[in-house]
């Protein structure tokens, strides 16, 4: 049986939009034999290879950022929206005065949400692989760690070793030495499965900061699964912004596996056939100018970027799995605009 595996990237609070990717998988019926993941995709990973994907899903969906990270909540309220800037200035006065007497934000409230997605004992009677990466900071050097060279009882210490931004508050861990976050040596820890001798590895990309290492296992085919737009940032204190994540890499994912169309969007399958079909009547100029205007390589890209363009500009959402004909035929009634780009799609022949 082919072996498939999920690396998850190091993001910080991106790390929602692996969440969603995940949930793709379950609904494609795709065997999951194994994830490993630095920083947030090692906490993803273990709460999932522990079978509480539904916890992390609730997890992810009511997360208050601000809270965890023992932000002042009017510090959060402004980002949010919520108050004005000179309202919130007490709270980032206090918020900033925290981080300094700390030595860095403290990370004990977040290693307390995590506890409550992953349990070592669980993780170790999966059938599913588990891995992750930090850096001892001494002498910078990288541990990569399995279920077997996990020690007993610092499972939990192991991921928050991977998740150690400088930013935080360091600490001793595991056995009495500091680690940083394994981004700092490979964000994307493919090669642990590769060694295992996966046959199929999906990256679930985040854009996260880190280093990115060159794969030498040729046996190893990887496909990599990225957002279609931009996600939240790394410390992200928005909820409504995570949440989009969640769906994003979701919808980013089925379009992989089901190997449907779209950049921006998901279409059901769009032939060659019906592109050449549509443009009949298009003139090579035409054609042309939207490929370059989209420095798009193919007709069919140009004519699918050309209507997810429409479509962002009516608001359309993201998150649905449309019909390229349908969409055409409702594009093709709406009223006259002053934009080529418009006329363009309305002169597609779809009769």
């Amino acid at each position: 049986m082919k072996k498939i595996g999920l690396s998850f990237e190091g993001g910080g609070l991106k790390g929602g939009y692996q969440v969603g990717a995940y949930y793709a998988f379950l609904r494609c019926h795709v065997p999951i034999s194994g994830i490993v993941g630095t920083s947030i995709g090692a906490v993803n990973a273990a709460a999932i290879v522990c079978g509480h994907h539904k916890k992390l899903l609730e997890l992810w969906e009511g997360v208050n950022p601000g809270k965890i990270l023992g932000f002042d909540e009017s510090f959060t309220a402004f980002f949010n929206g919520k108050i004005s800037k000179l309202t919130a200035l007490k709270g980032f006065n206090t918020t900033i005065f925290n981080i300094l007497k700390e030595k860095g934000i403290n990370i004990n409230k977040f290693k307390e949400l995590a506890s409550t997605v992953i349990n070592e004992k669980d993780l170790k009677k999966s059938k599913m692989d588990y891995g992750l990466v930090t850096v001892k900071f001494k002498k910078l050097k990288p541990i990569y760690l399995d279920k077997d060279s996990i020690l007993p009882g610092k499972l939990l210490d192991s991921i928050i070793a991977s998740c150690s931004l400088p930013i935080f508050k360091l600490e001793p861990i595991i056995d009495d030495n500091i680690y940083i976050d394994g981004g700092f040596y490979d964000n994307c820890p493919t090669v642990i499965l590769a060694k295992k001798n996966y046959d199929l590895v999906y990256e679930i990309r985040i854009n996260g900061v880190g280093r990115n290492r060159k794969l030498k296992y040729p046996k190893t085919k990887v496909i990599t699964i990225n957002p279609s737009r931009n996600l939240c940032n790394i410390l992200e204190l928005n909820q409504s912004n995570i949440t989009d994540n969640i769906l994003m890499g979701y919808y980013d994912t089925l379009r992989i596996l089901k190997n449907y169309d779209g950049y921006k969007y998901v279409f059901r399958h769009v032939s060659d056939y019906f592109i050449n079909l549509i443009t009949r009547n298009l003139n090579e100029k035409k054609i042309y100018k939207l490929i370059f205007y989209f420095k798009a390589k193919t007709k069919k890209e140009a004519i699918i970027k050309a209507v997810e363009y429409i479509l962002e500009k009516e608001n359309v959402s993201y998150y649905a799995v449309y019909s390229f004909y349908a969409k055409i035929r409702e594009i093709k009634q709406l009223k006259n605009k002053a934009n080529f780009i418009y006329n363009y799609v309305k002169e597609l022949s779809i009769v």
